[in-house]
């Protein structure tokens, strides 16, 4: 990063430098999903440029890590709770989507909230856990906040005194249902079943467990001791698999008692509903591998779940729902009947 000098306005200036790193293709949430085979073929492909918009130099205690995709003006409101809870937090967006247009629009947001602020652009959309150690590698922050844009901080318990070091955190208390439920101290396929049907949120974690990657704040540090997430997570588990390895290495996941967190949830993905069910059924396959669980008895489930669900949007007269849990079921369907696909 370059270094402005210190009477420098903290406006938007890009400098358009270039820094090259390996990234998988282009993967367009509005086209065709490619299957996880291909992904992993073409995992080590020519580089991608991105894009690097350069600010005044800061060394902050926190800064605020957003993974965006193409999502405008909801960025701007978990930016402005940045801002009204965090102030003296910097902020740093990926944009993986096809267009820098989220960018600008957020640099001069962060303008007018007179927030610190640096951008990466990588269209060929690695995936959200694959840019979450983007923005951490270029990071000089003591904390690191991955925050989901549909979010937004409603209290921060932080003003005083510093989190617990070498720590997962996770709010107190989400106010959304989906995200509210994405906790617990395991992550089994019963799990699966209780909080997919039942919406029973498991058990807080107390040293062990996970939390949301809605809202997941670490110690820089922990997070590079870690490893940081497994890119072989496109969408989805990756938070829960994170979690977990990093209760292995000795760091405990915990609730920040005091921190609230409002939480839209789907933003993005609502709108590539198919698309979205393809990503977690590879993602969930390949968390309940790692984990040691029946990849044969998580797959019966998401069929069942699937047939289940195809019928329920058949009598709600849904179209689209019906539609994009048929063609999951016919892609799980293939996968039991022929093992040798992973």
């Amino acid at each position: 990063w370059r270094i402005a000098p210190a009477n420098a306005p903290l406006v938007y200036a890009p400098s358009h430098s270039r820094v090259h790193t390996a990234r998988p293709p282009a993967v367009s949430w509005s086209g065709q999903h490619p299957t996880e085979a291909a992904r992993r073929s073409t995992r080590h492909a020519a580089d991608v440029t991105r894009d690097v918009a350069t600010f005044a130099a800061v060394s902050p205690s926190v800064e605020v890590c957003f993974v965006s995709y193409s999502s405008g003006s909801v960025l701007e409101a978990a930016m402005t709770s940045v801002a009204n809870h965090i102030p003296a937090a910097t902020v740093a967006i990926q944009e993986n989507g096809p267009t820098r247009t989220t960018l600008d629009r957020a640099s001069r947001h962060a303008g007018e909230l007179g927030v610190d602020v640096r951008t990466l652009h990588d269209a060929s959309n690695p995936g959200f856990g694959a840019a979450c150690n983007s923005l951490a590698a270029t990071s000089s922050a003591t904390w690191l906040l991955f925050f989901n844009c549909d979010a937004e901080i409603v209290a921060w318990p932080y003003t005083q005194n510093d989190p617990p070091m070498s720590s997962i955190l996770g709010p107190a208390h989400v106010e959304a249902t989906r995200s509210a439920s994405h906790r617990g101290v395991s992550y089994t396929i019963g799990d699966e079943v209780r909080r997919s049907w039942f919406r029973r949120a498991g058990p807080a974690p107390d040293g062990a467990g996970f939390v949301s990657g809605a809202a997941l704040l670490v110690e820089r540090t922990t997070h590079e001791t870690i490893g940081g997430f497994d890119e072989r997570f496109f969408l989805y588990y990756e938070d829960i698999e994170y979690c977990l390895r990093a209760n292995k290495a000795g760091h405990p996941t915990h609730l920040a008692s005091g921190w609230i967190v409002r939480h839209q949830g789907a933003h993005t993905t609502s709108e590539h509903f198919q698309e979205s069910l393809a990503w977690s059924f590879e993602s969930g396959t390949l968390f309940h591998r790692l984990a040691g669980h029946s990849v044969v008895a998580y797959r019966c489930y998401v069929a069942l779940d699937a047939l289940a669900r195809t019928l329920l949007h058949t009598l709600r007269r849904d179209r689209v729902r019906r539609s994009a849990y048929s063609a999951l079921l016919r892609r799980v369907y293939t996968d039991i009947t022929k093992p040798s696909r992973t």
